[in-house]
């Protein structure tokens, strides 16, 4: 696929999501991107004649949000065939039949990476592209991790002491990369292979923990990613501040190993769930795909599949 001939509006009403969801279609060889902050503003440009061959659109938009903006291109004539995926981090599956039975071309559960991203793209184009008799043998979704495979926590301070403390509470139970300073987490966070936990301390030398939240929320792949903060800070300013950027948990050191194992514990149970979602829907989609092709040539699903 000719990726410079293909351009793309994206809706997302974080400015600096937006942008660097631009970068990466930018970087990857794709054509013109637009951006839209909100729903309506998607629609009129479409409306206008803006020549978009894929619209990728965050669900939760102010004003007019995704589901609002997907119903009003399929009743639009003109725009009724464009492909839309949709990201979202808060879809449940009455939401996502909703979307699926509106034609949406592929769904994308935050956080995910700059990979998972183009995989996508290309993917929502791709079905767009192939020709009816084809798509009775949909793109089927990647395997499923394992259920054996064990989730990832970036350990972040920088005194070597702790980052061996921290680490020897859950590396039985858990893979655990290390990192001494904010530029390398946010690095890791920002991989193809980022954490599903960030446990982060506050009080580092040059980047400050704080810093490193701030920057991670302002990228796609790490805006939604779970943070503890770990701290000495004990004051309430700083608590709220680290609260204020998204963090889920404010743990104060000395650090009581037994609590802290609990409440990362809980909070693997969320970033699990997350990653099975987005497991779900590719099958809920890639079903509604197969029943519709089948219903086309006068068929039935198999039974079990639907």
């Amino acid at each position: 696929m000719n990726n410079n001939k293909t351009h793309v509006l994206v809706a997302d009403a974080n400015a600096a999501i937006r942008r660097h969801l631009a970068n990466q279609l930018g970087e990857a060889g794709f054509g013109t991107v637009l951006e839209a902050s909100d729903g309506a503003k998607a629609l009129q440009q479409l409306r206008a004649g803006a020549p978009v061959q894929l619209l990728l659109t965050e669900l939760e938009l102010p004003g007019m949000d995704g589901l609002s903006l997907l119903q009003a291109l399929r009743a639009d004539a003109g725009l009724s065939k464009l492909p839309v995926l949709l990201m979202s981090s808060g879809l449940d599956k009455a939401l996502a039949e909703q979307v699926i039975r509106l034609g949406v071309a592929d769904l994308l559960i935050k956080p995910f990476t700059s990979k998972r991203l183009l995989e996508r793209v290309e993917r929502a184009l791709l079905r767009q592209a192939r020709p009816p008799a084809a798509s009775v043998q949909p793109v089927l979704p990647p395997t499923p991790p394992a259920a054996s495979e064990r989730a990832t926590i970036l350990v972040v301070d920088d005194t070597p002491d702790n980052l061996q403390l921290v680490a020897g509470l859950f590396q039985d139970r858990f893979k655990v990369k290390l990192a001494t300073h904010g530029e390398k987490a946010i690095a890791i966070c920002q991989s193809d292979a980022p954490p599903d936990l960030v446990l982060l301390d506050v009080m580092m030398p040059g980047m400050d923990g704080f810093e490193v939240a701030s920057r991670l929320r302002q990228h796609p792949g790490s805006s939604l990613m779970p943070i503890i903060f770990i701290t000495a800070l004990t004051d309430e300013t700083a608590r709220k501040r680290g609260l204020s950027l998204g963090a889920i948990d404010y743990v104060f050191k000395p650090i009581d190993p037994e609590l802290l194992q609990l409440r990362v514990a809980n909070l693997m149970h969320f970033a699990m769930h997350q990653k099975q979602l987005q497991t779900d829907f590719d099958r809920m989609t890639e079903i509604a795909l197969l029943r519709a092709e089948i219903e086309r040539l006068g068929g039935q699903l198999p039974a079990g599949l639907g």
